[in-house]
This record gives structure tokens, sequence and C-alpha cells, in this order.
């Protein structure tokens, strides 16, 4: 498989993640975003708007949209570490908060985004600021406060779950943009922990920046 990505891209970090996490070997190929290589035929043959990232799958299939990849990675995976509560409900609380980051959050972080919205790298910040904010309220008031009182916080449950590989890289985007984070205490625990975990540190985009 290949995975089509941007190095600080948040949906390839996802993706990323999941691959580190399952253990399922995958080429990675950079497709930078800013430099118009995300608009070459070639790219665009993969995805229509020229987005990241796409997964090419071992038959020649393009599947685009991080959670639609990281579903199929658990479907044809279905031995290695799952990313999904088994149980129903911790199921649906799960992808609930992937998709507070997924829906409500990230998409008005977007390049095309930003730049539709204003040229001025100001009003972006404040922009990007103000969303950012409003989901990782919402994100902190869906967490249980047990969260605090737990040695090896996860957003869901005791293992590391789709939630997760949500918010982590979305937080990374918060310190771009200079969103402190002080207000967020359980996210903050979690951040903490995740941290420290190896699949964290080697999807991060620090490993994959390309050289200048």
């Amino acid at each position: 498989m290949k995975l089509y990505h941007y190095w600080r891209s948040t949906s390839s970090w996802r993706v990323r993640w999941a691959l580190e996490h399952k253990k399922i070997a995958c080429e990675l190929v950079h497709i930078h975003l800013l430099n118009g290589e995300a608009e070459t035929p070639a790219h665009l043959a993969r995805h229509p708007l020229g987005f990241v990232p796409v997964l090419e799958t071992n038959a020649g299939a393009n599947l685009i949209e991080s959670l639609a990849i990281i579903t199929y990675l658990e479907d044809t995976n279905p031995t290695s570490p799952t990313l999904f509560p088994k149980d129903p409900v911790e199921k649906a609380r799960a992808l609930a908060l992937a998709e507070v980051i997924n829906a409500g959050t990230q998409p008005l972080q977007n390049i095309p985004v930003l730049t539709f919205y204003s040229s001025d790298t100001e009003k972006q910040s404040t922009w990007a600021q103000h969303w950012i904010q409003n989901g990782l309220d919402l994100y902190e008031k869906l967490l249980p406060d047990s969260i605090l009182k737990s040695a090896e916080p996860f957003s869901v449950g005791n293992r590391l779950s789709i939630a997760d590989l949500f918010l982590l890289p979305q937080l990374y985007n918060a310190k771009r943009y200079g969103l402190g984070l002080d207000p967020f205490k359980k996210i903050l625990a979690i951040q903490k922990h995740l941290e420290t975990l190896p699949s964290y540190q080697k999807s991060h985009p620090d490993l994959y920046k390309p050289a200048e």
C-alpha cells in the first residue's frame, strides 16, 4: 500500500498514527500542499480536490478521508490492535469525539477555508483560534472527570482509540496558531500520556518535514 500524505496535515497524521499503532506496512509518499504538487494531474487522479491523505490499496483503489481510511485498515486487519471500542456505547462515544474534531473543528482550518476567509494571516490565525477553541471546549466537556485521576488517561476507556488519533493532531494545530491549552485540563492530561506512546512519536509530523 501507499499513503499519500503531507507532513503537517492533521488528517494525514491520523492515518500515519493508525498505521503505526496497528503495525501495518505502508509506503509513505509526501505530497506538498503549498508548491503546486497537490494540483498535478497525477495527484488529482487520486483525489479530485488535491487533498490528502489518500491510501492506495494493494488492489489499486484510492481511498480518501482519514476516518474512512482508518475504518478500512480496521476492517482489513482485524487481528491488529483495534482503535474502535468493542462496547457499542463506548464506540459511539469515541466516534462522536472524533467527529467533534473531524467535522466541526479541523475543516475550518483547511488552507482553502482560511484563504477564502481572508488573505490577511493575522485574521486567518484569529479565525483558526476561534474554531479550535470552540471544538476543544466541546471535547473537554464530553470527557469524564475521572480522566484527571487516571495515571494513563485516554479519551475513551483504558486504551488508544479513534478519538485520540483525532485529538492530538488538533492540539498540534492549536500550538501552530498560538492557542493556549491551559483551560483544557482533561485534554492536557491525555496529551501528556499519549506523547509517551511509540506510535505517537513515530507518526509525529516533525519526523516527516521535508528538507528546505
